[in-house]
């Protein structure tokens, strides 16, 4: 026997140790003591666990995990977990039952247990709903903006659940405005196409058009049947013969009408002794005139040839046309092609005059301006801009195509 404090050996029957002093215990005792110290020494490398490692507790099963009560066939792998037979609990801090497997994963977007949720892409369905709104329709669009704009925001607080839902209105109410300008756009397309068909009589510029009616229109107003010309005056192709009552220059303010020399500015009726008569349909005879201003009005001979007057009002309150003085005239070689009508102007000139005939008799013009098809000279009194006479040469032939007088007597 040996004491088991100091390891020497101890006589026979004594009762304490003669090296150390220490009480010796029987060797029943002690072979127990021996036992318990083996014990803890196996509970040291297992804490908390039912059962030796690598030993059998009666049930046939070999406890690898700490912290754990098992039994028989049972692989707990995850520690501080209760379970049953035949179970594989791999998710900690949950109770299982026999065969189950508890590997799924708590949402933290939807607040439920499953597999994670796909994230949606907010950006795509901004991008989509912006091209709705610049080329398609503005209203459904802006629509579409503003629950795309919603998505990211509502993914972010947890709401997958609202983030789905501002996803489907706005994509569907990217394809409503969409399909709404695609259906617009067939009918306006479809419109126009009948629109065209209806008016492909017409030429590509409307304005150009109307106005070819209306001179197409004129002219066959003025250019009458052979049968209604019968009794009208035939054209006159030679120059007529300078009245001695006109002016030899331009600020004389003279026109001879025919027969008739006219002084600017002079009544309605001096006009009308010349041959002519003021058209009414252009313009009524009881028109109002206002104070100190001028309307344009027009005076026809019997073989429709025409004259454009300036019926002016020099005093100080509204008048009649009627009653308006004619503070000039301006005539055309279109407007006196029926023939039958002479207009002179001072020195004698007449329609097909030449530039060289007309700088002869009224001087350098004061004014000039040559464009692609006339040249206009013009000459002005010193103390009125009303005073004045225009001669317009055409461009191709350098003669004389119109001529204008004019003195409102300011």
């Amino acid at each position: 026997m040996k004491c088991k404090f100091c390891g020497n050996d101890l006589p026979e029957e004594s009762k304490f140790c003669p090296s150390c002093g220490a009480p010796v215990e029987p060797e029943e005792k002690q072979e127990q003591t021996e036992q318990s110290a083996e014990a803890k020494q196996q509970e040291n490398q297992n804490p908390y666990e039912y059962g030796v490692p690598g030993t059998d507790n009666g049930s046939g099963a070999q406890n690898e995990n700490p912290y754990q009560y098992g039994s028989a066939e049972q692989n707990n792998e995850n520690p501080y977990q209760y379970g049953s037979e035949g179970q594989n609990n791999e998710n900690p801090y949950q109770y299982g039952s026999t065969g189950q497997n508890t590997s799924a994963d708590y949402n933290a977007n939807n607040g439920t247990y499953g597999q994670p949720q796909k994230p949606i892409n907010g950006t795509t369905y901004l991008i989509f709903a912006i091209i709705s709104t610049l080329l398609c329709c503005l209203p459904l669009g802006i629509v579409a903006i503003v629950y795309a704009c919603k998505i990211n925001s509502l993914q972010r607080s947890g709401d997958y659940a609202g983030a789905q839902n501002a996803a489907k209105k706005a994509k569907m109410f990217t394809i409503i405005g969409t399909v709404a300008a695609l259906v617009v756009s067939i009918f306006y397309i479809i419109f126009a196409i009948v629109i065209g068909i209806g008016s492909s009589d017409f030429d590509d510029d409307p304005v150009s058009n109307v106005v070819e009616n209306v001179i197409e229109d004129k002219n066959d107003s003025k250019k009458a049947d052979d049968s209604d010309k019968s009794d009208k005056t035939a054209k006159t192709t030679e120059p007529a013969a300078a009245s001695s009552g006109l002016g030899t220059s331009w600020d004389s303010y003279t026109v001879q009408i025919n027969d008739k020399v006219l002084t600017f500015p002079c009544t309605k009726a001096d006009v009308e002794a010349a041959g002519l008569s003021m058209d009414t349909e252009y313009t009524a005879e009881n028109y109002m005139v206002n104070a100190n201003e001028y309307e344009l009005v027009y005076f026809m001979d019997a073989n429709d040839n025409e004259i454009m007057a300036y019926a002016i009002n020099n005093t100080d309150t509204a008048m009649e046309v009627k009653d308006c003085l004619i503070g000039g005239v301006s005539v055309d070689d279109y407007d006196l092609e029926n023939g039958g009508l002479t207009v002179i102007f001072p020195g004698g000139l007449q329609m097909g005059a030449s530039k060289d005939a007309v700088t002869g008799a009224y001087g350098e013009a004061d004014d000039t301006y040559d464009g692609d098809s006339l040249s206009m000279y013009s000459w002005y009194s010193d103390d009125s801009y009303y005073k004045s006479c225009e001669i317009d040469f055409d461009a191709e032939s350098g003669l004389v195509c119109t001529m204008t007088m004019q003195n409102f007597g300011q």
